[in-house]
């Protein structure tokens, strides 16, 4: 049997974590915090832990290790969480890899790459490193310090998967103690519909871009810039993204619903299928305010590591989706990046020259070769 997860090593000091580090100490749980950059962790190291706010409650959590060594970070640790932007994926694998050894499991949290950090651990030889990912963070948080964090709510539905799809329910079974919240999936393709910041923040910031020019994101961007019209233009790229997840045989649950089951929204909002009315009743998104500048995650992250991803799986599935399509042409033309050069095509996430089936097959099962 395999032994329970004690001792954690959380690579990446932003807000997600952060959070983790400070809620998974205060569960009982040992938490070796990793950031690659001194400027990010020597605060929190000179601080000795976070200072953690959630509900009404703020408290300070010492950490037990806080380092900008990953070797020491992981030494001895039976879970290693990587918990940074997705474009941040493949060097946080690379930063890892040299480093993990077969007994212990690696999470991307979120993750919805594919096989991308899979790819980076059979490079190095490690390809029995049990992988899983989330498709979401674990929390919504943002730090309010340099060693500060405040968590507005932890994710109540957390879909996971892990590479190869066959040893989901084993993973998921051994991580329910750290994230009670995670529901298993088949695959890891079922991780990637979930993410669904891809179809709201990049509408929700263009259609807002000379407000957020005009005032540095002087307003709430989830019940301020989500106006009826945002929202009618989210709902329709919803229908685009679960039309992709059908034809690869994937259940995808509409926006909204999803929304309520992770726990950000009301059954009324539910009720109307609406994203307006979702974010509109959503009390964990509601302060939380916009980006001050188009050069945001919510176009950086979410254009070319959803958006594109998701154009790349409907061209493979042989889905039309002008609403995508079109947003990503957008956002490239208002920001003067090239978001479909730069972002996850097939190739990157490992499934260049597969098709639809084929793809799902090598998720389920892993490779041929594979030991």
């Amino acid at each position: 049997m395999t032994a329970a997860i004690r001792s954690i090593a959380v690579i990446g000091a932003g807000h997600g974590g952060c959070a983790a580090s400070a809620d998974l100490t205060q569960r009982g749980f040992e938490v070796r915090l990793y950031g690659r950059s001194p400027g990010t962790i020597e605060p929190i190291r000179q601080a000795g832990g976070i200072t953690l706010a959630a509900d009404e409650a703020e408290d300070f959590v010492p950490l037990a290790l806080i380092t900008n060594s990953a070797a020491a970070a992981m030494a001895g640790a039976d879970l290693v969480i990587l918990m940074g932007p997705t474009h941040a994926h493949a060097s946080m694998a690379e930063t890892v890899a040299p480093h993990l050894v077969p007994q212990q499991m690696l999470l991307a949290a979120p993750g919805h790459t594919l096989l991308l950090i899979p790819n980076v651990l059979r490079r190095h030889g490690k390809a029995v490193i049990p992988f899983g990912d989330t498709a979401t963070l674990p929390y919504i948080a943002r730090k309010s310090g340099p060693a500060a964090v405040r968590i507005t709510q932890a994710a109540r539905r957390l879909p996971f998967a892990a590479f190869p799809g066959h040893r989901t329910a084993e993973l998921a079974a051994r991580l329910a103690p750290v994230f009670p919240a995670i529901a298993p999936h088949r695959h890891l393709l079922e991780t990637v519909f979930p993410y669904t910041n891809a179809i709201h923040h990049p509408p929700a910031t263009l259609m807002n871009a000379g407000r957020i020019e005009a005032t540095q994101g002087d307003y709430h961007h989830y019940y301020d810039g989500i106006s009826p019209a945002v929202g009618r233009v989210i709902d329709s790229l919803d229908l685009e993204r679960r039309a992709i997840g059908a034809a690869f045989c994937v259940e995808v649950l509409p926006f909204v619903e999803h929304f309520h089951r992770i726990g950000y929204t009301t059954a009324a909002a539910r009720e109307t299928g609406l994203a307006y009315e979702a974010f509109h009743q959503s009390a964990p998104d509601r302060w939380i305010r916009a980006p001050t500048s188009l050069n945001h995650r919510f176009l950086e992250e979410d254009v070319p590591f959803g958006l594109v991803l998701l154009a790349n799986l409907a061209r493979l599935a042989g889905v039309a989706t002008p609403g995508i399509d079109h947003l990503v042409h957008l956002a490239c033309l208002a920001t003067g990046q090239d978001y479909r050069a730069s972002g996850l095509t097939l190739d990157r996430v490992g499934l260049a020259g597969l098709s639809a089936a084929a793809a799902v097959q090598l998720l389920e099962q892993g490779y041929p070769d594979a030991p």
